[in-house]
């Protein structure tokens, strides 16, 4: 069987020497058919380096920081002008990936995959298994394979060309944080599956550019959240979910006010809620052609509020 042809997106911004490594640990794949491109969100001085360090890269530069979802759809939508292309992975720069991570992710019967990936610093533990979103509506890393798949993280991820090409790309209004939970969301409703492959390993330090649960990245992650289960819950499992909803934001507040972040959460939700009527247009397309019904949806969702780790803890979606 042929190899489809694989475009890596890895985008850059801020810490040079991850980047480096990530390019290096790409160096060597065992899967041939494919593409590497670097897309920079950084100064272009970082791009030269990248460009004569590692030739084998295809250099996109942006202007200025366009953010995570704005940054990859320029990757990908250059990518996709080939058309070799049958499905890209997205890479975030702040990983090492094993030689041999693409032949599992491609030989899935899936059009969005997820990888096994492990933390950087202990390569033993479990960084995530993709996404989980519990019954509270609230997503977190998939810390075990009980807990169902949702959608891949893009921390790295694959998507098929078809699912791209019929769902859309990243939104570009949510910059970053849970534009991946949003485009599984839309291509769950669509049709499409998930899977997850075991044997795809990825070691990743997590929130390299941002820091680990900074206020940028957990206001961004929960009023995005917001935004998500508007678009994409339908009208009556939203409505069915919506005490349990309501509790988990509860729960969510309280860990992060026992933390001594006690308005974080509330600011997150309230910027959220204030522009949630600008994403009502995006509601009714995504809604008029899905193809779950109400009841399948609901089946996605893991049993319970949250994990058992506390919403401050690892398992928590800020990447």
């Amino acid at each position: 069987m042929k190899q489809p042809h694989i475009a890596i997106i890895v985008l850059h911004y801020k810490n040079l020497e991850d980047t480096r490594l990530c390019l290096k640990s790409l160096k060597n794949l065992t899967y041939q058919n494919h593409s590497i491109y670097l897309v920079n969100n950084d100064d272009a001085e970082h791009l030269e380096i990248l460009k004569i360090e590692y030739p084998f890269i295809i250099p996109i530069q942006n202007d200025s920081n366009l953010g995570f979802a704005a940054g990859n759809n320029i990757g990908i939508k250059k990518a996709l002008l080939d058309a070799r292309v049958g499905a890209v992975v997205m890479l975030n720069n702040d990983t090492e990936v094993r030689q041999d991570f693409l032949e599992p992710m491609v030989q899935k019967n899936a059009n969005m995959v997820a990888p096994r990936m492990m933390q950087y610093d202990d390569r033993n533990a479990i960084d995530n298994l993709g996404v989980t979103v519990y019954a509270s509506g609230l997503p977190f890393n998939r810390t075990s394979e009980q807990e169902k798949l949702f959608c891949p993280s893009a921390g790295c991820a694959l998507y098929s060309r078809e699912l791209l090409e019929k769902v859309g790309l990243f939104d570009e209004r949510f910059f970053a944080y849970c534009e991946d939970l949003d485009l599984g969301f839309r291509a769950r409703l669509a049709g499409f599956k998930t899977a997850y492959a075991p044997d795809a390993v990825v070691y990743h330090k997590g929130s390299a550019s941002t820091g680990k649960l900074s206020t940028f990245s957990v206001r961004q992650t929960y009023r995005n959240l917001v935004w998500v289960l508007w678009k994409d819950m339908p009208f009556f499992a939203l409505l069915w979910q919506l005490p349990l909803i309501c509790i988990g934001w509860l729960g969510l507040w309280a860990g992060y006010a026992l933390a001594g972040r006690p308005l974080i959460i509330p600011r997150a939700f309230l910027e959220g809620y204030v522009w949630i009527m600008s994403f009502t247009k995006a509601r009714h397309p995504i809604q008029s052609k899905r193809v779950a019904t109400t009841q399948t949806v609901l089946s996605w969702f893991t049993p319970g509020l949250f994990p058992k780790k506390l919403p401050h803890k690892k398992n928590s979606r800020v990447r």
